[in-house]
């Protein structure tokens, strides 16, 4: 979804923050279902080379960054994070549409050598799942694809309906509660 100068994307009021986007309210409500704990553009960050960046959320239970974009991110925006995770060490999960029960990558590993590897809503690479859910961060032997038949709990499928049939329209606030 490309914007343009007449097409922006709508701010959005939800447990105490301004959010920059519905998609970004979205995520936040996925994290509070789950009892995940966020912060919302805690820091910005100089890049170099006249180059700012400020990450949607810092995860402080993983001690981990996400950036939501709309349905991709381009590579920009992918290199982007990518110095930010050289500069501060930090992985960053890159969240791309609205919650779901789909792989998302991010940038992890060591910084020299700027290894890059998939994650999912909880992160899946070819040595270990690493699952972010239920204000867990926690790693298990095996490959299981959160698309298949009860890989994921239903903690986390309720908590990916709420964010997505959450309503703001009319100053409407989404009722959350952990998702059970």
């Amino acid at each position: 979804m490309k914007k343009t100068a007449n097409v922006k994307p709508i701010e959005t009021v939800y447990n105490g923050y301004r959010f920059r986007s519905r998609l970004e309210a979205r995520w936040a409500i996925y994290f509070d279902a789950l009892g995940i704990k966020y912060e919302y553009e805690p820091e910005g960050y100089e890049l170099g080379n006249n180059e700012r960046y400020l990450p949607d959320f810092w995860l402080p239970q993983v001690n981990m960054w996400a950036e939501v974009k709309g349905p991709k991110f381009n590579k920009k925006e992918i290199r982007k994070a990518a110095k930010l995770f050289l500069g501060t060490t930090y992985p960053i999960l890159l969240l791309s549409g609205s919650p779901s029960a789909k792989f998302y990558p991010a940038i992890e590993g060591s910084p020299q050598s700027n290894k890059r590897f998939s994650i999912t809503l909880y992160s899946v690479n070819d040595y270990k799942n690493y699952f972010l859910e239920e204000n867990r961060f926690y790693c298990s032997p095996g490959h299981k694809d959160p698309r298949t038949e009860g890989s994921l709990t239903q903690s986390t499928l309720n908590a990916i309906k709420m964010a997505n049939q959450a309503r703001f329209e009319h100053g409407e606030t989404p009722e959350v509660h952990h998702a059970i």
